[in-house]
């Protein structure tokens, strides 16, 4: 059966294509429609909610086979059993579409792995959801534990999320499945804008890894003033020192927050942030460009003698320019930290226009630098004429 190509993956470039689905026809499926609370993809009517999370309206209707076999991931333990080491599940499963529509499964790999991801994290990735081709997921029902488990575990508020390997030739590199405990399917999401939902996905996952504690038990996600976390590291600085020529090197656990809904793309940014300080009368001429510019907020961790001394220099002054190194391939190239003494807080600016802004700030530093060699020269004079 020649599978007809649709609206779901561009045509390649090269031409016509041979046919991608070797399909037959599934036994018909009760129909349904698959609605969330963040809206739906096609025509608003209300029907099965999967979390929360919006899926659009699809027939499950009259389906073709596109791909089998074999799905893999890790379940916690429960609580009563002694280690503390995940169990591995496998079940074989198939793919099915809707006539009509081309799914190219030919390049997919025989085993896709799962990882499970709560819910609540991927709210953000809602636009990224809505644009998406749909296939149905379908289990062999072999192993009733692992199909009983799976559904428990992804009844009760977890997504899956199978990354494709980089070393498979296929279009598709992620692919998320939500279970309805209501209808009792399993429905596969894949996104056309593959290349921006692996980015949100991975800051997702990484997320989810910062917000597990000890012995690798998962905590709660970490939200301040209802913010999400979108970065962990740390940053370092050389705080002036009375002395001419005098620095001394600091350094603090840092972690960057980021609005609810919002999606700050980190899983490129270094583990580790430089920041120079400089004097907020320098950066005048830059107005215009801050306010182009999105705003983070920073929370500083652990030594808190050293987060003091760098609130009281900022408070007396002083801006941080964080410069990401050249060799980062994130889009970030420069940011700005600001404190806040009434508020206390940190506050980063990430400009939009990021080649002008560190244009503009290298001319600051270089600035900056002249006058700091000219008033040492002049210092040294003055002592040279006082002696």
């Amino acid at each position: 059966v020649r599978a007809a190509r649709s609206r779901s993956w561009p045509a390649s470039p090269r031409g016509p294509q041979p046919p991608r689905i070797r399909a037959r026809s599934a036994p018909p499926m009760q129909g349904a429609r698959v609605f969330g609370a963040l809206g739906p993809i096609g025509p608003s009517s209300p029907g099965l909610a999967l979390g929360g999370l919006a899926v659009g309206e699809h027939r499950l209707s009259n389906k073709l086979l596109a791909w089998s076999g074999v799905l893999e991931w890790q379940e916690k333990r429960r609580p009563y059993s002694d280690s503390t080491a995940k169990l591995k599940r496998t079940l074989p499963c198939q793919a099915y579409v809707n006539q009509g529509e081309n799914l190219e499964t030919d390049q997919w790999p025989q085993k896709l792995i799962m990882q499970l991801i709560p819910q609540q994290l991927l709210t953000t990735l809602g636009p990224l959801f809505r644009n998406s081709q749909l296939a149905q997921f379908h289990f062999t029902n072999r192993d009733c534990d692992s199909l009983k488990g799976l559904c428990r575990v992804m009844g009760n508020g977890f997504a899956g999320c199978m990354l494709f390997p980089h070393i498979s030739p296929c279009e598709v590199r992620v692919l998320m499945l939500l279970y309805s405990s209501k209808k009792k399917i399993f429905m596969g999401l894949i996104p056309y804008d593959q290349s921006g939902f692996v980015n949100a996905i991975r800051q997702v996952i990484t997320t989810r890894k910062q917000a597990v504690g000890p012995g690798g038990v998962a905590g709660p996600v970490q939200i301040v003033n209802n913010k999400f976390l979108a970065w962990s590291g740390v940053m370092e600085w050389q705080e002036p020192r009375p002395e001419p020529n005098s620095r001394s090197k600091r350094w603090l656990p840092s972690h960057v927050y980021v609005n609810q809904g919002e999606i700050l793309r980190t899983e490129q940014w270094p583990r580790k942030l430089y920041m120079q300080l400089i004097p907020q009368q320098l950066l005048t001429t830059l107005v215009p460009l801050f306010r182009n510019s999105r705003l983070v907020q920073f929370h500083f961790t652990k030594d808190l003698e050293t987060l003091k001394s760098l609130c009281r220099i900022m408070d007396n002054g002083f801006a941080g320019c964080v410069h990401f190194s050249y060799k980062a391939s994130c889009e970030v190239r420069v940011l700005m930290l600001l404190y806040s003494s009434e508020k206390k807080i940190f506050i980063g600016l990430i400009p939009h226009d990021q080649s002008n802004f560190v244009s503009g700030i290298r001319r600051v530093i270089a600035n900056q630098q002249q006058v700091l060699q000219r008033n040492l020269e002049q210092e040294q004079q003055q002592r040279g004429m006082g002696g």
